[in-house]
């Protein structure tokens, strides 16, 4: 019986945890989405970049 009581305290407790959880609003999804989108493009198109120039440097050395 011990038990029982013990996992409803948990279940309440947990719910009021979760009471106190802000989640994101529709706004805030989007600006994330744009920003991470952009930074994810501009990481690509350097990494690409170097990619390039260091696969030059290569082919002349060799």
């Amino acid at each position: 019986m011990n038990k029982i009581n013990d996992f409803i305290e948990y279940l309440k407790e947990a719910k009021a945890e979760l009471d106190k959880v802000i989640f994101p609003t529709t706004t805030e999804i989007k600006q994330s989405l744009i920003s991470v989108t952009v930074m994810v493009t501009a990481v690509t198109l350097f990494l690409s970049l170097v990619d390039l120039i260091m696969n030059g440097i290569l082919k002349a050395v060799l």
